[in-house]
């Protein structure tokens, strides 16, 4: 996992700090101009704002305004999104020069169930390119805040300390996650539930080894050489086929599947792009899917007439359909100087056509996308930069006037019992 931040993490003390020097260490080098400018300029919207500073990166704040993808045909505008889809969808951040003094730019959040979308400062998530920012466990979020941080995705109550590292990864056991520390110099993993009480043991890792995710068959771990591996305490690494040292690019990860990208180059948009000129990016020749359960390999070559799929990398999106069915995931169109991308689903089980382009889905790149609570419709940016929602099974579309979905963090939890009927 690949993790660097601009701001200083809130908990206090020397293993903080040596946590600061690693995540700084691993930031992608061909983001470092851009960063460095961005920085400069958040800065000093900090000195006149109330001490905030960003970071543009690979999963860098983007505001919700920006240039439209221009389809080559103009798609009729399906009906809206039908409230039986039961899901709210949190955006982050609304715009990275509104900063207030509460610790941040505020979310969109959008309640499919009632049509009522609204901006909220809470979860006050922190700048910087960590890996995660935010995830959902349970009723729960889970973000980088004054270190690790939980809130109900009700937001009813006020936040819950997990601990002062921010770096924290999703576990396997329903309603935890885990903390990663810097203990001695080596890298060490502590349990902590969501809902409170104390952390549990600390968990040396191999030398040199970051944590990615928990999974039900143990650790998943990057290692000092770059190789995705699967660990279990006094066991030896396992190596995950095809992720040799940087040939590959995290997708996603579940309790039972990883995905990640292997062949990948490196690219970057053209200077006179219309769209984030100048930004580098991987396109990846084959995405693979393992079940770390089953030991089994899927493999999907990228799709005719593309330049690969495209890695968001571990934490940022919730490819994984609610049930290990199906995947979403962009590749770049030519040519690769556009940073122009499609969606694709990808179905992991008995299907004639396991590769299928989702309509109307051309977008640039860092488009983010979410599946609703019950996993039945794939939420994307649609033309406009609306919000679209795609039903795999029956091919059906709906369309929301939600402006999306260039940000940072898109997460959909199960929306609450609405209280009033009311529609936008």
């Amino acid at each position: 996992m690949k993790a660097s931040t601009v701001v200083p993490s809130p908990g206090p003390g020397a293993g903080a700090e040596a946590l600061i020097k690693e995540a700084r260490r691993r930031r992608r080098r061909r983001y470092a101009a851009t960063c460095l400018a961005v920085v400069a300029v958040l800065a000093v919207l900090a000195g006149a704002l109330g001490a905030f500073a960003g970071h543009r990166g690979s999963s860098h704040p983007r505001p919700a305004s920006g240039p439209r993808v221009k389809p080559a045909a103009r798609p009729q505008v399906p009906g809206p999104i039908p409230r039986s889809v039961g899901t709210t969808v949190l955006m982050w951040p609304v715009g990275y020069p509104a900063f207030s003094s509460a610790g941040g730019p505020p979310a969109y959040f959008d309640d499919l169930s009632t049509g009522h979308l609204s901006q909220r400062q809470n979860p006050a998530i922190s700048a910087g390119d960590f890996q995660p920012l935010l995830i959902t466990v349970g009723r729960w979020f889970v973000y980088v805040g004054k270190g690790t941080t939980a809130i109900r995705d009700d937001l009813k109550g006020g936040p819950r300390a997990l601990g002062t590292s921010p770096f924290f990864a999703p576990s396997a056991a329903p309603g935890h996650v885990w903390l990663q520390y810097q203990v001695r110099r080596l890298e060490a993993v502590r349990s902590v539930a969501v809902t409170g009480g104390p952390p549990g043991p600390a968990i040396t890792l191999p030398k040199g080894a970051w944590l990615v995710e928990g999974t039900d068959a143990g650790l998943l771990l990057r290692n000092r050489r770059g190789r995705l591996e699967l660990w279990n305490p006094g066991a030896q690494p396992t190596a995950l086929p095809h992720s040799a040292l940087g040939g590959f690019e995290g997708f996603a990860a579940s309790a039972r599947l990883v995905s990640y990208g292997s062949g990948c180059t490196s690219y970057e948009t053209a200077r006179n792009a219309s769209y984030e000129p100048n930004a580098g990016y991987d396109a990846c020749r084959v995405l693979r899917v393992v079940n770390v359960v089953t030991g089994k390999l899927r493999s999907f070559a990228a799709p005719p007439g593309t330049a690969g799929w495209v890695p968001n990398g571990f934490g940022l999106v919730s490819a994984v359909r609610p049930g290990d069915r199906m995947i979403a995931a962009y590749a770049a169109m030519r040519p690769q100087g556009d940073g122009r991308t499609r969606l694709y689903v990808l179905r992991l089980t008995g299907a004639r056509r396991p590769v299928t382009a989702v309509p109307s889905s051309a977008a640039f790149l860092y488009a983010r996308t979410g599946w609703s609570a019950r996993g039945s419709w794939l939420l994307y940016q649609g033309p406009g930069k609306h919000l679209w929602a795609y039903q795999v099974t029956t091919g059906r579309l709906r369309s929301s006037g939600t402006p999306c979905c260039q940000y940072t963090v898109m997460a959909t939890v199960r929306s609450p019992r609405a209280e009033s009927p009311a529609r936008r």
